[in-house]
C-alpha cells in the first residue's frame, strides 16, 4: 500500500467517526428560545424586589437565530429541563453565555445531574458571545442539565444550548485503518 493509499484510508476512517457525531441531534427542547418562550424548560416565577427574579426570552442580538434567554436574579436560581439520556453515555454540552451587565462577584453555574460541572464569573461587561463546550456523562436515565445565576439586576445571556450524544468509535472505520496499517508494514 503506498503512503497515498495509506493517507486516504485514514481520512475515510476520521471522516466516516466525524460524521456520525455531526449527525447526531440535540437532546435540548428549544435550546436557541426561538419559540419566544421557555418551552421545554422548568423555569422559576418573575418576581420584583427584594426577591429579583426576572427570567425572559429577548429578540435581537442573539448569538444564533433571533431570540436568547435572559437570566437575572438576586439568589441563585435555575432553568432546567430533563433530557432523555442514556446512563453510561457520554455527551458534549455546547452553549454561549454573554454577560451584559452587572456587578464583580456575580456567577453562573451550570449543573448535570445536580452536581456543578461550570462556574462562569461576570467579568466583562459587553463581551460578545462566548461559546462554552464541556464533555459530560450521564450516571442515570433521564440526566437534567440546569443554568443558574444571582446576577440582578445584572443579566447573564444564553443561547444556542445542545447537549448532543459522542459516540463509540465504529468499528468498521477502526479495523480499516488497522488493515490499512498492517498491510503497510508487511510491504515494507
Amino acid at each position: 500500500m503506498n503512503i497515498f493509499s495509506f493517507k486516504l484510508a485514514a481520512a475515510v476512517c476520521v471522516a466516516s467517526v466525524m460524521g456520525q457525531s455531526a449527525s447526531a441531534g440535540s437532546l435540548v427542547f428549544n435550546g436557541g428560545f426561538e419559540t419566544g418562550d421557555f418551552a421545554g424548560w422548568s423555569v422559576p416565577p418573575n418576581a420584583p424586589p427584594p426577591n429579583g427574579v426576572n427570567f425572559q426570552v429577548r429578540t435581537g442580538s442573539a448569538q444564533s437565530g433571533t431570540r436568547y434567554a435572559v437570566l437575572s436574579s438576586f439568589s441563585q436560581q435555575y432553568i432546567s429541563q430533563t433530557l432523555p439520556t442514556q446512563a453510561g453515555q457520554d455527551y458534549l454540552l455546547s452553549f454561549w453565555l454573554r454577560w451584559d451587565f452587572g456587578m464583580a462577584g456575580e456567577l453562573l453555574t451550570v449543573r448535570w445531574e445536580g452536581q456543578s460541572v461550570l462556574v462562569v464569573p461576570g467579568t466583562i461587561q459587553g463581551a460578545p458571545w462566548t461559546q462554552f463546550t464541556l464533555p459530560l456523562h450521564a450516571n442515570i436515565t433521564g440526566s437534567f442539565l440546569e443554568f443558574g445565576q444571582n446576577a440582578f439586576p445584572g443579566e447573564f445571556h444564553i443561547d444556542t444550548v445542545s447537549v448532543v450524544p459522542v459516540p463509540a468509535p465504529s468499528a468498521a472505520p477502526l479495523l480499516l485503518l488497522g488493515s490499512a496499517v498492517a498491510l503497510r508494514r508487511k510491504r515494507r
